[in-house]
């Protein structure tokens, strides 16, 4: 699983709101930076609690990882068959990016591999395909070529490959979250690799995408997922144009009418495809799409740096 995140660990600030002590750890996986604070325990069962988190991190990057060969992801988009059987937790992701894609009216795809792979961003070196190369991908791509049989059946032609780099962060998140109330942890900050989820009092700044010493707001969303996307994440310029690694999947092109957007959402997978889709579908569409939602709340900073916010976002704002 490979998704650059460095970026994120400059526009979000922890901010602890107790006294107790913070046990803290991080590791690398999934491409990017994991790191796990916890309080209200002991060291033994944080450090117990902590490295049991980092092992489902592992195992979910070994279950969907695009980078490695003959994993369950591997032979998933690289088997001839029309109908593939797959196990529940696998279907589970298929859902949730069904009906993800579904709400977003397209603007989240994570079917779109052959445009991606022309793109380059993934083999590190991006650039702007010529319109010709754009429309033969995308005539080979999309979800809208994906179709799921209950209980466990996907329907894929072979030429479609699927990826869950945009949303499969937050389902670490989300499992850590689970993982660590089990152990009866009942106040935590989870961030795999800028997908956030916690418990308890603590505050997430969120900085401004151009403004390095100005944030956005603070934020305090106890047992909500939170995810930003930006234009700064992965980027070239052409003609001294910023051309973002965020590519619009119906037309695609760059999307070029956010330069941020932070999702608050009940569970972090969801915060997480909704940043992407949202920042896609640009401010105006954007926001209407999250009033429209349940529990979804936003903010969105266009490209000429104007700030779109939804109407209860106010309500996780603590200053």
């Amino acid at each position: 699983m490979k998704k650059n995140f460095t970026y994120i660990l400059s526009i979000v600030l922890f901010i602890s709101c107790s006294s107790d002590k913070i046990f803290k750890r991080t590791t690398i996986s999934m491409g990017s930076t994991v790191e796990i604070q916890v309080r209200g325990v002991n060291e033994v069962t944080a450090n117990k609690a902590i490295e049991a988190s980092f092992a489902e991190v592992r195992r979910l990057d070994t279950l969907f990882s695009t980078y490695m060969t003959g994993n369950p992801m591997w032979k998933l988009n690289n088997t001839e068959a029309d109908e593939i059987i797959v196990d529940a937790e696998m279907f589970f992701m298929l859902k949730k990016c069904d009906e993800l894609w579904r709400s977003t009216n397209g603007a989240f795809d994570p079917a779109i591999g052959k445009l991606i792979d022309i793109i380059g961003f993934e083999k590190k070196s991006p650039h702007m395909p010529s319109q010709k190369e754009i429309q033969e991908a995308l005539s080979k791509v999309g979800w809208k070529h994906i179709q799921l049989k209950e209980p466990d059946v996907l329907v894929k032609p072979s030429h479609v490959k699927i990826s869950f780099n945009a949303c499969v962060p937050g389902y670490a998140a989300d499992r850590i979250a689970n993982l660590l109330s089990n152990y009866g942890i009942k106040e935590y900050l989870i961030n795999v690799g800028g997908e956030i989820f916690m418990r308890g009092k603590w505050s997430v700044g969120i900085q401004h995408p151009r403004k390095q010493n100005e944030l956005i707001g603070v934020v305090n969303a106890i047992g909500k997922g939170i995810s930003t996307s930006g234009d700064y994440e992965q980027y070239f310029k052409k003609n001294g144009k910023r051309i973002t690694h965020i590519f619009n999947p119906v037309t695609g092109m760059p999307a070029d009418e956010c330069e941020s957007v932070t999702i608050i959402a009940n569970d972090a997978l969801t915060a997480d495809a909704l940043s992407t889709g949202i920042f896609v579908l640009g401010p105006e569409k954007g926001i209407e799409l999250i009033e429209k939602l349940n529990d979804v709340e936003g903010i969105i900073i266009d490209t000429t740096g104007a700030v779109h916010q939804s109407s209860g976002f106010v309500k996780y704002l603590s200053r």
